[in-house]
């Protein structure tokens, strides 16, 4: 038997325009609905703050407010990950001293 490569596209509309992308399984295409669908809408907000903007303003534009959120959510993640190393080792120091509190006795 031949075996037969059938390319499934998948596609999804951002400000009433389709674009189509090679499927790469159900997953990934829930993956590139949601990420097009957050990209309609912040486009469609920054159309409706900036009635004169072009589409390719309004894309740039969205793409600057997404990677700014992006970038603050990147900050957020680093600044917990720093206060749960720094509990960590209050923790791990504290039981320490208890071990070894509990040893001498």
């Amino acid at each position: 038997p031949v075996h037969v490569d059938v390319l499934v596209l998948l596609k999804v509309r951002i400000l009433d325009r389709e674009y189509s992308f090679a499927s790469k399984g159900e997953e990934a295409d829930a993956h590139i609905r949601e990420v097009a669908h957050l990209v309609d809408e912040k486009m469609r907000e920054v159309g409706r703050n900036a009635r004169d903007a072009t589409p390719l303003q309004a894309a740039v534009l969205a793409g600057l407010e997404l990677v700014d959120e992006l970038l603050r959510m990147q900050r957020d993640v680093s600044s917990v990950e720093e206060d749960i190393s720094e509990r960590t080792n209050r923790l791990t120091e504290s039981l320490g001293q208890l071990f070894r509190e509990v040893e001498t006795d």
